[in-house]
């Protein structure tokens, strides 16, 4: 009589609770090292507030529906430039009947639509009637930029803007 004898998988590939250990640990050592530079990524990128006053210009929205509605009656017009070599704002500003407003200063803030590190702000001098230009003060990366112009009637740096103006700008690469 033959016994029969069944061997189970000693040949070194079994699976044993060690090797499901390991496993697991390298699997959720992986998903962590991922989170953990994304994590990085996310906040060394992110400058933080984009406005400070978020919450006060929230409660003030009708006031800011108000002077858009104000601004929309004037019927101004305007075209804003972005040029790299020099890096170069300008600005076009005219009324209903063609001619340039009468303006005391118009200043603006050139910056990057995802971050505020490389917001710039100038003030543009008027060059002819209706035509403002300043120099950026640093050549320009290719790409979106935002261009935030408000005109002013007054030197008071506190009054409030009679026209405003917010634009996306590209450069070319």
């Amino acid at each position: 009589m033959s016994r029969l004898h069944t061997a189970g998988p000693r040949d070194g590939r079994a699976l044993s609770g060690r090797h499901v250990l390991v496993a697991m640990l390298a699997f959720f050592g992986v998903i962590a090292t991922a989170d953990a530079v994304l994590i990085y990524k996310a906040l060394s990128t992110f400058g933080g507030l984009d406005n400070a006053n978020a919450y006060s210009q929230g409660l003030a929205y009708n006031e800011r529906i108000a002077r858009a509605e104000k601004q929309s009656a004037l019927g101004w017009t305007e075209t804003v430039e972005l040029q790299n070599d020099p890096a170069r704002l300008r600005v076009f500003l005219k009324r209903t009947d063609g001619a340039a407003p009468a303006l005391a200063r118009v200043d603006a803030v050139l910056g990057r639509p995802a971050t505020n590190r490389e917001d710039t702000a100038v003030r543009l001098a008027e060059i002819a009637p209706g035509h403002f230009e300043a120099a950026v003060g640093h050549d320009l990366a290719p790409g979106s930029w935002i261009a935030t112009v408000r005109a002013f009637d007054t030197e008071t740096p506190a009054a409030e803007p009679v026209y405003q103006v917010r634009r996306r700008l590209w450069i070319a690469p």
